[in-house]
């Protein structure tokens, strides 16, 4: 498993994915997703929060420390090894708040129903989940009554008009919508979600 993690480190940098990484369009989008939450959403006893999709586990990492002292995070990926690299890079890392790891499907009717005050589904997991109403459903379900799902996308492959109208079928209430196009490489929408009375 150490060199697994010193491969994920090195790749981190790597030409594949170090130029992008390291870019203005990616910090960017990083920076300005961790101030909507931050700005959006007050962290309460017990706060209950799951994210959608570890990828790197950056965002995770955020949102434990965010919670530390307060809440808990649950984080959901369908690859095992994702799952089980980041459970062992927190541990290893000495993260003080760490994730609850969950290797399962977002669509897997085993995770809990009304369990979350916060579900997160950012960056490319909607792409890469493949079925976009049907994942934001399975998200809007996993949330308590009155939570709240935070979801950002690219706006070139997620555009603000299909989450409209999304919204509208679903009878659901979106609080909140911004759009960010100062760099036109990663142009990306975040949004508040609510669920509404027909689902």
């Amino acid at each position: 498993m150490e060199e697994k993690l010193l491969n994920f480190y090195l790749e981190l940098k790597g030409p594949e994915a170090g130029e992008w990484n390291a870019s203005p369009d990616n910090l960017y989008a990083e920076c300005m997703t961790r101030v909507y939450v931050r700005n959006e959403f007050a962290v309460t006893e017990g706060m209950q929060v799951c994210n959608v999709g570890i990828g790197t586990g950056d965002w995770d990492d955020y949102i434990g420390y965010w919670l530390k002292g307060k809440g808990r995070l649950t984080s959901v990926d369908i690859d095992a090894g994702i799952c089980e690299l980041f459970a062992y890079r927190q541990k290893r890392e000495g993260h003080p708040n760490p994730s609850e790891v969950v290797n399962r499907s977002v669509f897997d009717p085993e995770l809990p129903q009304g369990a979350y005050d916060l579900v997160t589904l950012i960056g490319s997991t909607i792409q890469e989940a493949g079925q976009f109403e049907q994942c934001l459903d399975a998200c809007l379900r996993l949330l308590k009554p009155g939570g709240s799902l935070m979801f950002m996308a690219n706006l070139k492959q997620s555009p603000v008009s299909r989450l409209e109208h999304y919204v509208e079928d679903r009878g659901a209430i979106m609080e909140q919508l911004e759009r960010h196009e100062t760099f036109m490489r990663y142009p990306f929408h975040i949004s508040t979600i609510r669920r509404g009375s027909k689902k």
